[in-house]
């Protein structure tokens, strides 16, 4: 973990590939025991969202760690991001369904939470976690072939959170597009990459711009979709 963190704090970015999880014991037993497709499964129930174009299905709720490590989940503090970094649907209180049990006391939801709270605790440079919001946001990018899926705001950005982990959890073979993109500059695209593997992860902060090319579908007459968990972690008062 610490290159990765070391990565982050020089880089602005960091990318840790799927065998970093996997190759943790704990979760190869989860994913054997199906927690795995139990979490992809929950992905058939999100709902449309209805703040923004872009044929995405998401699901949000945020998170506190107990002292004993236990999760608690629930709508804490509004949701809402500026217009200084998201122009299309900034400064709009946003209510999405809370997430279900089923996939917030999943297993592998519940073990890359905490990999991502270990992470930010050795990261150290946003304060104590009893000061962060944590915010789990699940999406799912649904693409046709003439009707693409696209995040918002759709070009290179940075976000409200200080910092955000985005974990893939599945991808379909017709999808097309979905890569990262990192920039100094927003005129500047420093690394493009792509995550396809489970759990492969990109973590960004403030000092770099980042973007998700659009999701396209390869076949027509098919879907394609790009499932992701996005976890951030916010200031309070930032």
């Amino acid at each position: 973990m610490t290159n990765y963190i070391n990565h982050l704090s020089s880089e602005g970015y960091s990318y840790i590939p799927g065998e970093y999880y996997t190759n943790l014991n704990e979760i190869n037993k989860y994913i054997k025991d199906n927690y795995l497709q139990e979490l992809r499964n929950g992905y058939n129930n999100l709902t449309l969202d209805p703040y923004s174009l872009g044929n995405r299905w998401r699901g949000y709720s945020q998170c506190k760690q107990l002292e004993d490590g236990t999760l608690i989940f629930g709508h804490f503090t509004p949701y809402k991001q500026t217009k200084k970094y998201n122009p299309d649907t900034g400064d709009i209180v946003r209510n999405y369904p809370l997430l279900p049990k089923s996939i917030t006391e999943n297993i592998i939801l519940q073990f890359l939470l905490k990999d991502d709270i270990r992470f930010i605790e050795k990261y150290g440079k946003i304060g104590n976690l009893n000061n962060l919001t944590i915010g789990i946001h699940l999406f799912r990018y649904q693409a046709k072939f003439d009707s693409p899926a696209y995040s918002s705001p759709v070009w290179l950005h940075k976000d409200d959170e200080d910092v955000v982990f985005v974990h893939l959890i599945n991808s379909s073979s017709n999808m097309l597009g979905g890569d990262n993109l990192i920039a100094s500059t927003p005129k500047k695209i420093e690394r493009v990459l792509r995550l396809q593997n489970p759990f492969d992860t990109l973590v960004v902060n403030h000092d770099k711009y980042h973007a998700v090319t659009p999701v396209g579908c390869s076949i027509n007459g098919e879907i394609a979709t790009r499932d992701i968990i996005l976890v951030t972690f916010q200031k309070v008062n930032g």
